[in-house]
């Protein structure tokens, strides 16, 4: 009786031992998930943020230069532009809080609470 006792304790120390690393395996894979999925969502919005960028800025040199071929004069077509941008960084500063809030909040939170594996036990 005491070797069938010793053999179930050794098979239960070696069950618990594989379930625990499977558990630490799961959380380490769904850290990378989502860790992946963080990063894909900032990046992209990297790429989204220097293709604007790029956009707003040779749309700013082809109206000046528009403006300065047609009236003339191509520092009043470069002021317009410095002020058009500077009206966008002023409404951009205004209401960040509230753009960049509900972005982040809604796919982040997204990612952050999906349903996993980890909790179905």
């Amino acid at each position: 009786m005491s070797d069938n006792l010793t053999e179930s304790i050794t098979g239960l120390n070696s069950a618990v031992k594989q379930y625990v690393q499977a558990r630490i395996d799961l959380v380490k894979l769904l850290f990378l998930k989502k860790t992946s999925k963080y990063m894909s969502i900032l990046f992209g919005m990297l790429i989204i943020i220097l293709l604007s960028t790029l956009v707003l800025a040779f749309a700013g040199v082809i109206f000046t230069f528009w403006y300065g071929q047609t009236y003339n004069n191509y520092l009043e077509g470069a002021l317009i532009v410095l002020g058009s941008l500077i009206f966008l960084l002023v409404v951009f500063l205004i209401f960040r809080k509230r753009l960049l809030t509900s972005f982040f909040l809604s796919n982040f939170s997204e990612i952050l609470f999906e349903d996993d594996e980890i909790d179905s036990e």
